[in-house]
């Protein structure tokens, strides 16, 4: 085997074995980010589907005594897990809602808010919003927020059950963690992405801030492909898609370990940082090698077979892993599709 196919190769195979151990030793711990809006009353509630898999439920909720409701069916001894953070925003005082469970069974706890409204014979658990003194680190998007309240036990009763946030004097952005088992459907894990972006904008960054870091490596990669056009070299379809995809999955990588800083600046340190910089790194890894694989040679005079499957290969891991905020792996999928071999383009 030619020695750029044995390096290309190694690299591929090694990705494989750690994209194998990141499934391994993380049972996926990440939330599935779910973003509604409504639900002003029990008759509104949010519905909310499979109450027992894992899902933060992000919201915004305006002061003065109002409160935003989701409703879900559960069984006679099923396990009802919940909880509730806020985002944390340096320089501004952070308002803690309250949570509050109803639902057939239960038994009232807690003094609840006058404005709270109570369906019909179900039973009320108050649980007040109290800051932590530090900050959770959460690795997979990577944020920080505080946990206020948390909630365990089995359902006393089979029925509809309610959730609430009810918000105190001020406006406040709220996440509501609901269920335990760590499960995704094809769709949500490909949009996982775009859920990182909104979770950002949820914890008050701005979009510019956001977006900096891959919108700096699209320019100095565009730059460098510029400079290389003024020197003689010849790009075709098949290396501007890949050249792109390259810097998509450059750009995230980056962007991921600057929020990694940002969200230790206002955390304490947890061992979820490694799994930041497993990604972070996984990234960059495909970028590189998604570069690599472009400026190797136009593929004119050749088949390009190999350089399909690596490009079909990296579009695969890029979805598998959130790389390139799924611009870079239809790119990455662009170029195993388009011809290697065929007339140079400029």
């Amino acid at each position: 085997m030619e020695k750029w196919g044995f390096r290309n190769s190694c690299f591929l195979f090694v990705g494989l074995m750690l994209l194998i151990l990141y499934f391994l030793i993380s049972p996926v711990l990440a939330h599935v980010p779910v973003f509604e809006e409504d639900g002003k009353s029990p008759g509104e509630a949010i519905p909310v589907e499979d109450p027992l898999k894992s899902r933060v439920l992000y919201g915004e909720l305006e002061g003065g005594g109002n409160a935003r409701y989701y409703s879900f069916e559960m069984e006679k001894g099923e396990r009802i897990l919940l909880g509730l953070i806020v985002p944390v925003k340096p320089g501004n005082r952070v308002f803690a809602p309250d949570l509050v469970l109803m639902g057939p069974g239960l038994a009232d706890e807690g003094k609840v808010p006058k404005t709270l409204e109570i369906p019909e014979g179900n039973g009320v658990k108050m649980l007040p919003g109290k800051l932590p003194e530090s900050a959770t680190y959460e690795g997979f998007s990577p944020s920080a927020f505080y946990s206020l309240a948390r909630l365990d036990l089995e359902a006393p009763e089979s029925g509809t059950y309610y959730a609430a946030v009810a918000s105190p004097a001020r406006d406040v952005n709220y996440g509501i963690v609901l269920g335990y088992r760590e499960s995704f459907s094809l769709k949500e894990w490909v949009l996982v992405p775009l859920g990182q972006i909104r979770t950002y904008r949820w914890e008050g960054q701005s979009l510019p801030f956001i977006l900096a870091p891959l919108g700096l490596t699209l320019a100095a990669g565009v730059l460098a492909v510029l400079r290389k056009k003024e020197k003689g070299s010849m790009f075709t379809p098949a290396q501007w898609a890949g050249a792109f995809a390259s810097l998509f999955f450059l750009g995230t990588g980056l962007s991921f370990l600057v929020q990694m800083l940002v969200s230790l600046n206002r955390s304490a340190y947890s061992p979820e940082v490694f799994i930041t910089l497993f990604l972070g790194f996984s990234h960059l890894a495909l970028g590189v090698a998604a570069m690599g694989l472009s400026l190797k040679g136009s593929g004119y005079g050749e088949n390009g077979t190999k350089k399909r499957l690596y490009f079909f290969g990296l579009a695969f891991t890029g979805l598998l892993l959130w790389a390139g905020w799924l611009i870079g792996p239809l790119l990455a999928f662009e170029a195993g599709l388009l011809p290697w071999g065929r007339k140079k383009w400029s």
